[in-house]
């Protein structure tokens, strides 16, 4: 049989104790493979290459925010345009003005419920962007610039497949689909 001393058993008590409370407290010493590895640490780490932001640069006071917010009031004056709620104003470019006149479009029976879905869709492109841009951050910012310059140069290619045929009218958007997508490429991608 082991007998054991009151002494004995208060050192290995103690030293119990004092092991328990170290192992507690004391982080462990492995190093991960990184750290031991020197090849693996001068490799860059592909997903923060992925992910970095690139894009939000200013063009003087013109940020990617406010390149954001303009997208949204030329989204909200497109929408006034096209559901036919500027008839009010002459039809000029950059004013307003009954948009089958505006665009030489022929106003029929048939024709009235497209023009609500384009209305409809130029809404649900505004709820999208306003959404965006108000709650989002500055990535969200530069990704509304980004959208929207490819929006505008599939406004551009309408325009400019409208101009070959000979099929196309003066309009604000014809300036807007050649000037807009410089604006929002050098906001969104420099």
């Amino acid at each position: 049989s082991i007998t054991i001393n009151k002494p004995q058993m208060r050192a290995a008590l103690l030293l119990l104790a004092t092991h328990t409370a170290a192992a507690a407290t004391l982080q462990p010493t492995v190093k991960p493979a990184l750290a031991q590895n020197h090849k693996l640490q001068l490799a860059p780490d592909p997903v923060a290459t992925i992910v970095t932001l690139r894009g939000g640069a200013s063009l003087g006071p013109i940020t990617p925010t406010v390149g954001a917010w303009l997208q949204v009031v030329l989204e909200a004056y497109f929408l006034a345009l096209m559901s036919g709620n500027l008839k009010f104003l002459p039809a000029l470019p950059f004013m307003g003005g009954d948009p089958y006149a505006k665009y030489g479009w022929t106003e029929t029976a048939s024709t009235k419920p497209l023009q609500t879905q384009f209305a409809g869709a130029i809404g649900y492109l505004l709820s999208i962007t306003f959404a965006a841009t108000y709650w989002g951050d500055a990535a969200a910012h530069v990704n509304v610039c980004r959208g929207s310059m490819l929006a505008w140069l599939v406004c551009g290619g309408v325009f400019f497949g409208q101009l070959a045929k000979g099929t196309t009218k003066f309009t604000e958007g014809n300036v807007m689909c050649v000037v807009l997508p410089l604006l929002f490429a050098y906001l969104g991608f420099a």
